[in-house]
């Protein structure tokens, strides 16, 4: 899924956190697939709190970087 911006500057589709995690970004709507505190998978429940079922940490929006197409 290629990346795009928001008006807001916030990046669109799946991201990282500083190169940690692994989330999808919609709209302002975050899905947190991969924590980038602990590594843990977030359980499906979860992903869509946009926070980490394992450590509570919930990730700062202005750290979010596009996944790069390799």
């Amino acid at each position: 899924m290629p990346s795009t911006m928001t008006t807001d500057s916030l990046p669109q589709g799946e991201v990282t956190f500083l190169g940690r995690g692994l989330a999808v970004m919609n709209g302002r709507r975050l899905s947190l697939k991969v924590c980038p505190h602990c590594s843990q998978r977030n359980e499906q429940r979860t992903v869509d709190k946009g926070y980490c079922n394992w450590c509570a940490y919930v990730p700062t929006l202005s750290d979010a970087r596009p996944v790069s197409a390799e």
